[in-house]
């Protein structure tokens, strides 16, 4: 309740354990909808629900001053503490409690336990491989052929769906568990829309298990209703809540929120990190660096309109090969290369990763000489319209000329080291000194390029079976401005994370000097943990990491560089939610994400842990009582086939 602060809460919480809270408002977790939907005790005692108590709205009354709302508070408390109803509904959950072990201790039993385990992995096989819940059905019955006990229930999509969603809320409870304990915790967000246009924030978590070293793990994937920065926190600080981490946590252990740059997502005045950092002041909020550097590009290459031609080119060959089946089937003949990568590619340089406009760059490069030779030859098809030869013979002008020729290698050789930085920056294992390493590195690279080209700048020699005439049409990139642009945009994000950057360094013993004072990196770690008594003993011997500072490297090791993952999670998503499964909900598609990412092979997955849970309100695989599985029959529309069937 807005009354209460955090002790408050905490104090009340653990002398009433059954108060809960929803939209600052207080509930009875025991007077649920369920439960006492459950039970009839309440209606044969003649005894009425209070409505307060099982919707979530209790609140304080009155317009006066605070003690007396906090007074109305408790009266409302104790009154209901008192009541029968408040009573009943508690004796009947100590029974359903002690209900519950006896049918866990049923569940894993005998052959019930096997037929049921046997069910459930071939729902977890299907999450795990991305194939429809309509195929249960089908790998049931395959597994009985096999002579493989597979109960008498549970066969069909339904319970396939169910037991999915089941494994992965038990999956995603016991990981909120284990990541509670003691990690540190980064969360990274990103928004997408699914197939079915339903808006979509995708979360992940970055955190240490059981002192390992920090990894990756999907959470959820949340529907926003709205799509404003006050929704989007709204959203995360609920799922964050539901998945089973407390207000008390987040304010101790949330130490860094990713996302891209978009500024609903990192907006200045309102944006969602601005509005978390309000109410987590140590928050550290860090822009996407795989983004910011696509970013970098982009600026870049607005700067110098030159580019502009190099742009048209690939894009005019995406136009004229993706409109026509008989053009595409002729530039895949030519070059098995480039064909697949101009289909795929609609804006260079425009993307989200450099390493997609240098894949295109590359098959151009490589299929140079086959290209050149497709548009000569198309250019003077006489089975081609006038407009169609102009348009292969302006490609030839334009593919044969030093100019392009020149821009060419220059885009090749740049790219191929900002590809090469991107996909090093998308590794699980990126820390903040690595990347800041990397990041410093290919920035000295391209500025060596204004004095020394490029291995491939130097081998422009090597095209003499082609002729290459000057197109005036043409200007050369002024190549010095353009990798001055580089590397000017490349250095700002470096510029922006105040001493996050250095502070970091300090615990990279690459980085310090030839000979480091014993008190090397003190004042850098004063502001992050006081271990100083660990850096010491690092630096006398930087071979060994101390106790003291352990805590200290998992924590940094926490902090994720790129939201890499979470476009992962989108490509997944996309695998998921197909055009013949836009029906799933997105819950469902959650669900499914969970297991594929967070869930161990299937022949490491043990089905005995989620069994239990399952059974508390399903029957047993086995179960006699309930109504059985139709049998398979074959499809009446091959039965004229059947004589060839008994010999084949």
């Amino acid at each position: 309740p807005d009354i209460w602060n955090q002790k408050q809460w905490e104090e009340f919480k653990e002398k009433y354990p059954w108060l809960d809270f929803k939209d600052r408002k207080l509930d009875c977790c025991n007077l649920s909808n369920k439960v006492a939907n459950a039970t009839r005790v309440f209606k044969e005692q003649g005894i009425s629900l209070p409505n307060e108590w099982c919707n979530y709205c209790v609140e304080a009354s009155g317009n006066e001053s605070r003690n007396i709302k906090l007074a109305s508070l408790r009266i409302k408390i104790k009154e209901h503490v008192d009541s029968k109803a408040h009573s009943i509904a508690h004796k009947f959950q100590d029974q359903r409690k002690a209900n519950v072990l006896g049918k866990t201790i049923e569940a894993i039993s005998g052959v019930v336990d096997q037929a049921s385990k046997a069910v459930f992995r071939t729902a977890y096989y299907l999450a795990k491989n991305n194939l429809p819940f309509s195929d249960h059905e089908n790998l049931i019955e395959l597994q009985e052929l096999n002579g493989v006990n597979m109960g008498k229930i549970w066969h069909s999509r339904y319970s396939a769906t169910g037991i999915t969603n089941r494994i992965a809320k038990e999956m995603q409870k016991n990981m909120v568990k284990l990541v509670s304990s003691s990690s540190k915790l980064a969360v990274l967000i990103a928004k997408s829309t699914t197939l079915s246009r339903k808006a979509t924030l995708i979360v992940y978590l970055k955190a240490s298990v059981e002192g390992e070293s920090p990894i990756f793990m999907f959470l959820d994937l949340v529907e926003l209703e709205d799509q404003r920065a006050k929704g989007i926190v709204s959203a995360l600080l609920e799922c964050l809540l539901n998945t089973g981490f407390t207000d008390s946590y987040l304010q101790e252990n949330w130490v860094s929120f990713v996302s891209d740059g978009a500024n609903v997502m990192l907006g200045r005045n309102s944006g969602v990190a601005t509005r978390f950092c309000s109410e987590h002041p140590q928050l550290f909020t860090w822009h996407c660096m795989n983004h910011r550097f696509k970013l970098a590009v982009a600026d870049a290459i607005d700067e110098i309109t030159t580019v502009n031609h190099f742009k048209v080119f690939m894009e005019e060959l995406h136009n004229i090969y993706s409109h026509s089946n008989k053009n595409e089937r002729e530039l895949n003949e030519a070059s098995a290369e480039v064909g697949p990568q101009i289909l795929h590619i609609r804006q260079i340089l425009d993307v989200c990763w450099v390493a997609s406009s240098f894949r295109t760059v590359r098959a151009v490069w490589v299929s140079f000489g086959a290209l050149y030779k497709h548009f000569e030859n198309a250019s003077s098809d006489t089975l081609r319209n006038d407009k169609e030869r102009q348009t292969y013979k302006g490609l030839e002008a334009c593919l044969a000329s030093p100019e392009f020729l020149c821009d060419l290698v220059l885009m090749y050789d740049v790219l191929y080291k900002l590809a090469n930085l991107s996909q090093e920056l998308q590794a699980h294992s990126m820390t903040f000194p690595r990347a800041e390493h990397l990041v410093k590195r290919t920035i000295r690279v391209l500025a060596s390029f204004k004095d020394s080209p490029g291995t491939n700048a130097k081998d422009l020699g090597e095209f003499k079976s082609i002729t290459l005439k000057p197109n005036p049409k043409l200007n050369c990139i002024n190549v010095g401005q353009l990798l001055q642009s580089l590397v000017n945009n490349m250095e700002k994000p470096l510029s922006n994370g105040d001493n996050i950057l250095a502070d970091f360094s300090i615990l990279d013993s690459s980085s310090w000097p030839s000979n480091p004072s014993i008190r090397h990196g003190e004042e850098q770690v004063k502001r992050w943990y006081q271990a100083i008594n660990g850096i010491r003993d690092y630096v006398e011997n930087p071979n060994s990491e101390p106790e003291d500072l352990e805590p200290l490297m998992i924590c940094i090791q926490t902090f994720p560089c790129s939201t890499a993952v979470c476009e992962r999670g989108f490509s997944l998503m996309n695998n998921i939610a197909t055009d013949k499964r836009t029906v799933l909900s997105v819950s469902c598609i959650a669900s499914l994400m969970l297991i594929n990412v967070n869930g161990p092979p299937t022949a490491l997955f043990e089905p005995k842990k989620y069994l239990g849970s399952w059974l508390q309100n399903h029957h047993s695989a086995n179960d006699t009582r309930s109504r059985q599985c139709k049998a398979h029959t074959s499809d009446p529309s091959g039965d004229d086939k059947k004589a060839l069937w008994h010999l084949l």
